[in-house]
């Protein structure tokens, strides 16, 4: 950066117009007047003065601006600034005589004087009150911490990425940056590559040096493995993309192993988390707990008094489901929709309170949809796992740990197709009091989104005890959509075969106008908006989820002057529109997935609030990229969820993402209809297609 070229601007901070993690523009007003500034998002004071470095530009439609290319604190070097600023807010108990005073003694360099030895005040005669309030104001000015983030600011991070950074490494920030920019990519929770690499840039950091090539070829590697899915890789997986660019493949993978960014093991090489995760799943089920057992006798009396109590009669599978669970300290139970797994749930929790009165139980699951449903439905409390742990988003660390482990005794894990390795791990880490964990999931549908295969790996190992629940009740019900998900198991779909509660259109020649007359017929006939739910498997396209989500919003929360919206980069939100949680938010019990309604938009608090099943949450304009609309979502968005009627979208547009397991977990979200509109040949292709096996060390960790 040549800051020869660079422009100056003071002014104070008035208000932002847009923000978004990364970019913002805000109204500044100096000597000259109100001025738009845009650059990366900031933390401003209202009122606040700061110094700009950037240039002047004449935006075509947004006219005269200034772009910001570094932030700092304004500090005045005027008589009459200095004297205003020493009797401002931020010098609680000065007044103008006492900044005066000040002044008189020291001149125009009396702030760095009082910043380098505050006691050159002692002879002024200033109150202790006086004193007081310029030492906390001379420490908020020469505040590390506010530096080292502006530093990192104006060095292309975002707000929270900066902050991310600061806390990991403290003191020693300025140091990593001026020496190794790249160890931000290496050592801290999601700071995005590109803004490592452009920070380097701006540092005139060369691309060649060992430096960067080491968190070059560990991103290569965390690409590679999170979109196949592998907690480990060949090395021929990840040594090709590098030798594209470089020949030292060799040299710098040696410096990725010294340094245990990459393990290899075996000729198998993982990134140094999925490595540790396994291993620890792995050393932790193996080890024998204290167990909270009871012999078959008491267990078949307490599964006759649940029938009892709840005027229920279990299956042969649910009965032998519930035996392993008393018996065994780690079960599984996997079934189906429609198998009677809520069910299940409820008898364990039950029957575990009858003979462990003293003892604490738990209901886990990875969404906050599936959480609250097992709460609704089985009267017993559950939480999402991150809230059980209590995750922190800025470290992505959780207070439950290793070292302050929860205090439950069982835990009963819900969904458990959708947790992936290291969110288990985690979970395990925390659990050195619990005596007794079953874990319940379908096998069937879509593995977890990020890397490894637990369900499969914990089955497959034949380590553990599990229970197949085979007996559907919903089908005995007449229910058509459990038929078909049987039947795309078994590679044997006949839509013949199926009732009214499933159909399918073929999108040859149908339109969304007709999608749109289908959904407005169910609100007719009673339906809530909520409980309808179109799922699609791409995000492009004029069956993809951005352009449905356009189209079905204008349709069904359409403008009027009643509601006010506001535009965010290409998406309009409305009052009242249906919108998706996209991260996990702890701190106000929403989590990725969770589905609400937008109830208002606040222009003069510059928020958003959107209840969640009376879980009022308010989102700043800034936080805006952690929603989006929901009339139709993916259908990994959707897993963990239940919905009375479902629209499942399947063109051949859309063959390159159709796999058995996909469409398997799409049409398993309905529960009384369910409507494909799709092309049939690219349907049953789809469901005779399986996602490639992934690679995992886990399940010979387990047989070994």
């Amino acid at each position: 950066m040549n800051d020869e070229l660079l422009d100056s601007l003071d002014g104070c901070f008035v208000y932002t117009i847009y923000r978004s993690e990364s970019y913002m523009v805000s109204k500044f007003e100096t000597d000259e007047g109100t001025i738009t500034v845009t650059g990366p998002s900031f933390d401003y004071v209202k009122g606040e003065k700061y110094t700009l470095s950037g240039t002047y530009t004449d935006h075509p439609k947004y006219g005269f601006q200034f772009n910001i290319l570094a932030i700092n604190k304004y500090i005045p070097s005027k008589k009459e600034e200095i004297i205003r600023f020493l009797s401002g807010a931020a010098f609680k108990g000065v007044g103008k005589k006492a900044a005066s005073k000040i002044y008189e003694a020291f001149g125009d360099e009396c702030l760095r004087i009082i910043r380098e030895d505050i006691s050159v005040l002692d002879d002024l005669n200033l109150t202790s009150k006086q004193l007081a309030g310029i030492k906390e104001g001379i420490e908020s000015l020469g505040d590390d911490d506010n530096d080292t983030i502006l530093l990192l600011i104006s060095s292309s991070f975002s707000n929270s990425e900066a902050r991310r950074i600061y806390f990991h490494y403290k003191e020693d920030t300025v140091f990593v940056l001026e020496n190794n920019p790249y160890r931000f990519y290496l050592d801290v929770y999601s700071i995005p590559f590109s803004k490592v690499l452009e920070c380097a840039r701006n540092l005139e950091f060369s691309d060649k040096e060992h430096k960067f090539k080491e968190a070059y070829l560990v991103y290569i590697f965390k690409e590679i493995s999170f979109n196949t899915g592998n907690t480990y890789l060949e090395r021929e997986d990840f040594e090709y993309e590098y030798t594209k660019n470089y020949s030292d493949f060799d040299e710098i993978l040696d410096i990725c192993i010294t340094d245990k960014e990459i393990i290899e093991e075996d000729g198998h090489y993982y990134y140094k988390q999925e490595y540790y995760d396994e291993k620890y799943i792995a050393d932790y089920l193996k080890t024998e707990k204290e167990g909270l057992t009871k012999d078959d006798s008491n267990i078949a009396d307490a599964i006759a008094m649940s029938e009892n109590s709840l005027n229920i009669s279990y299956d042969t599978d649910q009965k032998e489901a519930i035996t392993s669970f008393f018996k065994e300290d780690f079960s599984l139970i996997v079934g189906g929709p429609g198998t009677g797994k809520t069910t299940l749930i409820k008898a364990m929790v039950g029957i575990f309170r009858e003979f462990f009165p003293y003892q604490n139980i738990m209901v886990v699951a990875p969404t906050g949809r599936a959480a609250k449903r097992i709460n609704e439905m089985c009267d017993v409390e559950s939480k999402t796992i991150h809230s059980l742990l209590k995750w922190n988003k800025e470290s992505n660390t959780f207070i439950h740990k290793i070292d302050n482990p929860i205090l439950y005794d069982c835990l009963i894990i819900d969904e458990f197709s959708m947790v992936d390795n290291n969110l288990f791990a985690s979970l395990l880490k925390a659990c050195h009091y619990v005596k007794k964990i079953c874990v319940i999931g379908d096998a069937n549908q879509l593995p977890s989104i990020r890397q490894g295969n637990l369900l499969k790996d914990l089955i497959d190992c034949g380590r553990f005890r599990i229970t197949y629940l085979k007996c559907n009740h919903r089908q005995k019900e007449g229910n058509s959509i459990i038929s078909l998900a049987n039947d795309i198991v078994d590679n044997d779909v006949d839509f013949d075969r199926y009732n009214k509660d499933v159909s399918f259109y073929d999108i040859n020649g149908f339109s969304i106008s007709e999608l749109i007359d289908m959904i407005a017929e169910d609100l007719d006939n009673g339906s809530m908006l909520d409980d309808i739910q179109i799922l699609s498997p791409m995000y492009r396209g004029e069956y993809g989820i951005d352009n449905l989500n356009i189209t079905l919003q204008a349709s069904f929360n359409p403008r009027s002057k009643d509601k006010k919206e506001r535009k965010f980069g290409k998406i309009t939100f409305r009052e009242n529109d249906k919108i998706l949680q996209l991260k996990n938010r702890p701190v106000d019990d929403v989590y990725n997935g969770d589905i609400g309604i937008l109830e208002e938009i606040d222009e003069e608090d510059k928020c958003l609030v959107v209840d969640y099943q009376n879980v009022k949450v308010f989102y700043e304009f800034s936080d805006v990229s952690d929603i989006s609309l929901a009339y139709t979502l993916s259908v990994h968005k959707a897993q963990g969820s239940e919905y009375g009627i479902v629209y499942f979208i399947c063109s051949r547009m859309h063959m390159n993402m159709l796999y058995k397991q996909l469409i398997y977990t799409a049409i398993s979200r309905a529960k009384n209809k369910l409507v494909i509109i799709g092309d049939m040949s690219a349907f049953l292709q789809g469901t005779r297609r399986l996602l490639g096996s992934r690679k995992t060390g886990l399940l010979k960790r387990l047989i070994d």
